[in-house]
Parts: C-alpha cells; structure tokens; sequence
C-alpha cells in the first residue's frame, strides 16, 4: 500500500513538473517584449508660429535659406525679423517678443543672468568674426602692436572684450602700450581706415570684405579667432542660437526641429554659391549679394551642438569672465543654461 502510495506520488509530481514546465516555456516564447515608446514633443499649434529675431552680419547669415523657405510658404510656422544690434536681440526675448535668437555668445550668459535662468543657448553659430587690418603699416603680430592705436567700434562689447583679452594677456596694456581709439560704428572705423585716415582698425565681416575690396591698400593682418584660439587652446566663439525657456520647455518638438533645419541652412550657406549669397542679400542681411559670397568664407559660420557646444562655451565664457565679469552678465551660468539635442552630436 505505502509503494502503491508512493508511485502515485511520484508521478502526480513528474505531471505538475511537467505542466509548470510548458507553463514557464509558454510564456518566455510567447510573451514580446514591450519597451515605453519615445515621448511625443510638443509642437506649436496649428496656425501659431516661432517668433525667430537675428542680426545683419555673420551672426545671422546661417539663417539665410530657412529664411527663402519660410518666404515661399503659405501658412507660415516661423517669422524670422533681422535686426541691426544686439540690444534689440535683448529687448525682444525679454519682452517675450522673441522665442528664439541669436545673438553674442557673451549676450545669451548676461541675459540668463538678467532673467533668473529663462534663456537656454541652443546652438553655437559663429566662431570669431573679427580681424585686425591695416592701411599703409605693417602688422604680423599681436607684439607688432605695440606703440599703435586701433581704431575699432563695439565699446563695451565684445569686440573690445576679445582685443582686451588679446592685448593684456600679451604684455601690452591698453592705455599705455597700445591705444584703442572707439568709433560709433563699424561702417565708420571701415571709412576712415579706406581713406588711409586710420592706419590699423578692428573690423567683423562683412565690413572686412567691403573694406578690402574698396582699397587695394587694406588689409587683414591678423585673424583673431586664429590668435585666440593659438593663445588659449580653444576656438574663439561669437555668435549663438538661443531660445526663452519657457517656451522651449512647452514646444521642444518644435525646437528640434528648428535645430535640424538650421544644421541644413548652415551648409548650405557654407557652399558660398551665388544662390547662397542671394539668398543672404535677400534676407536683409547683408546689402550686395558679391560681398555676400565673398564674405561667407571669412565668417566661420558653424553649427555646433550638444557636448562640444558646452565645452567651447564655458571655455570662451570662462575667458571673458576672467577678464572682466561683466562682460558675461557677473557670474557663469548654471548647467540649466545649455540645451542639449543629442540626436545633432
């Protein structure tokens, strides 16, 4: 009885073994995997467009074929407004006029400063434009500087901060060993270095290549993104795309593919075709369309995101910071400053 007991157990036991076997087989065979599917970014809503300010001059000449695109579109998703100084860049994200802009790199940390963090930078768009040229002397240095005044526009910004930087960190000290004579305006430094009236100007593109195409007498004797970058180990950064937090937070659909349509607009440009320059004419950028082109090359237009976008941004900041805080608005800004769209990296 107890053995006729004992076989019955056995095998009810090789049955549940079984069936639990089949059971655990099933569903390891059977079962797919699931994965959470990628968040949908919002977008703006249909008949609502992205408000886009830039600047005339290289800051904005990456823009140029989103710009003929957008003309050609009968409902249109972004309104793009060129304007002629940063302060206007300023005025409209704070007011809220602006969604995205671009505008100085040292404008985009002094407006994160100003506004408590609502202004992310998105893009890096231009490396250094500005260059030191010559009427009549001789320069192929920072050194040969000595003892020479420079006839340059953009006081207290970063024209100034950038030859600042250059010269002191050279041994030479303005005031002293060099003089920087401040004009009103880059078309006016341009004129009198022309007319042989100033010897030695710094000057950003496009005035460079008008300067030079209306003398044979003037030219570039220094390239500053190539001194900079020789001085301090990193690329001299100017320009950058930046965005309202607030609405990048409500619309990052939006704002990435903005980040895509720009990258395309910015090679583009970069073929410096005569489309590409009409297009820079036709935007309000720039006023003749054989300057246009013959400026791109000399404009390091670029488009640089993700983690070289930071890297290259806290290294120029930290440059300029160093040299006088409030070039970049009293202190640096925080991680929360950067946008990071990893799918352009």
């Amino acid at each position: 009885m107890k053995r006729t007991i004992s076989i019955l157990s056995i095998i009810m036991a090789l049955v549940l073994t079984v069936t639990m076997a089949a059971c655990t087989g099933g569903t390891e065979n059977t079962t797919p995997d699931v994965t959470d599917p990628a968040p949908v970014k919002a977008t703006l809503p249909e008949g609502q467009a992205m408000n886009v300010y830039t600047l005339k001059g290289p800051t904005g000449m990456g823009m140029a074929e989103m710009m003929a695109d957008e003309k050609d579109e009968t409902d249109k998703d972004r309104n793009f407004t060129v304007v002629a100084a940063p302060e206007e860049i300023a005025a409209a994200i704070i007011n809220g006029d602006a969604d995205v802009a671009a505008c100085p790199v040292n404008l985009a940390s002094t407006l994160y400063n100003k506004t408590g963090g609502r202004v992310q930078i998105l893009a890096l768009n231009t490396l250094g434009v500005t260059y030191i040229l010559t009427n009549g002397v001789e320069i192929n240095s920072i050194e040969d500087l000595r003892g020479k005044t420079i006839v340059s526009a953009g006081q207290g910004a970063t024209p100034e901060y950038i030859i600042t930087k250059l010269l002191t960190d050279s041994g030479l000290k303005v005031g002293e060993d060099v003089n920087i004579e401040f004009k009103s305006e880059h078309s006016d430094v341009a004129s009198l270095l022309v007319a042989g009236e100033a010897q030695i100007a710094l000057l950003p593109e496009p005035q460079v290549t008008s300067a030079t195409v209306q003398s044979e007498n003037v030219k570039i004797a220094l390239d500053l993104t190539k001194e900079w970058e020789t001085k301090y180990g990193t690329k001299l950064v100017q320009g950058c795309v930046i965005g309202r937090t607030d609405f990048i937070n409500a619309y990052e659909g939006e704002i990435d593919e903005f980040l895509e349509d720009y990258k395309e607009s910015v090679d583009f440009i970069n073929t410096a075709t005569d489309e590409a320059a009409q297009m820079i004419v036709d935007a309000g950028i720039i006023p003749k369309a054989p300057l246009a082109k013959k400026a791109i090359p000399n404009s390091y237009i670029t488009f640089i995101t993700g983690d070289e976008m930071v890297k290259l941004t806290k290294e120029n900041l930290q440059v300029l910071f160093d040299a006088k805080p409030a070039s970049v608005g009293g202190t640096l800004p925080n991680e929360d400053f950067y946008y990071i769209y990893s799918d352009l990296d």
